[in-house]
């Protein structure tokens, strides 16, 4: 990824070749009239807590998340 002379962003390939830019997507009334309506129908609440996380900062259990891992390929 580099700036432009244009200041604009551009796109580069791991082997070099450029990448095409990717139009916005449009969205409209009708996009967010259907995502209330389909997270209403699930009970889903989209206010503004919505996407926060629910972790308290602790550290992982790696090994025990590890240890799960292992337990279920045993299966």
């Amino acid at each position: 990824m580099a700036r432009t002379g244009d200041g604009e962003l551009a796109f580069t390939a791991p082997d070099g070749r450029a990448l095409p830019p990717v139009p916005a997507r449009e969205t409209g009334e009708d996009s967010l009239v259907f995502l209330r309506e389909w997270a209403e129908e699930r009970g889903i609440d989209l206010g503004a807590d919505a996407n926060l996380p629910l972790w308290d900062g602790t550290r992982p259990d790696y090994d025990w998340a590890v240890g799960a891992m292992l337990l279920n390929l045993a299966e």
